[in-house]
């Protein structure tokens, strides 16, 4: 779902209940705070040698260690919090949204989101978990393509060897030679 998105869906249900499922039947807490909202940028190398480049944008949701019974974010209140962002600097509108999790039995993982369902007067916002990938398979377009893909070389390079033999009798200074 695109950043654009998501913040239309909060437009188009002003003041409802705004609730995170990030497992089946696991919620984040209903005073969690939206704490980041960050522009990713990725640069990144593959096992094929190939330079990949994309923006995402994630959204930190936060518990406090203390329960806090009186706190509690709808789609307005978030809303505002994407308007106070807006105003030190653009969001990536046309890019994905992920939202950062993590509590004492659940490690912290950005998750896409899958669905947003209405309930009454709550939206419920499923995440899931992603899963990872190897960019050069899912570039192969045949069989024997995508065998070949992953972590194969991108260049053969002749190794060095290098043995405590020969950096011994190599020059090499010596504790109290007086040569550092």
């Amino acid at each position: 779902m695109k950043t654009s998105e998501f913040t239309q869906i909060l437009r188009d249900n002003p003041e409802k209940s705004l609730f995170f499922e990030y497992q089946a039947g696991q919620y984040v807490r209903t005073d969690y705070h939206i704490t980041e909202i960050k522009n990713v940028s990725y640069d990144t190398v593959d096992c094929g040698g190939i330079r990949n480049e994309w923006n995402e944008v994630h959204i930190q949701l936060w518990e406090n260690e203390i329960p806090e019974p009186d706190h509690a974010v709808d789609t307005s209140k978030a809303l505002k919090i994407f308007d106070v962002v807006q105003k030190v600097r653009p969001t990536f509108q046309d890019r994905e949204i992920k939202f950062e999790y993590g509590n004492g039995s659940f490690p912290t993982a950005v998750l896409p989101v899958h669905n947003i369902k209405e309930a009454g007067n709550s939206l419920i916002v499923q995440l899931t978990a992603d899963q990872t990938t190897c960019k050069a398979k899912d570039r192969a377009t045949t069989p024997e393509e995508k065998a070949a893909a992953c972590c194969g070389p991108v260049s053969e390079k002749p190794k060095i060897r290098v043995s405590l033999a020969s950096l011994q009798t190599a020059n090499s200074c010596e504790p109290g030679s007086g040569c550092c």
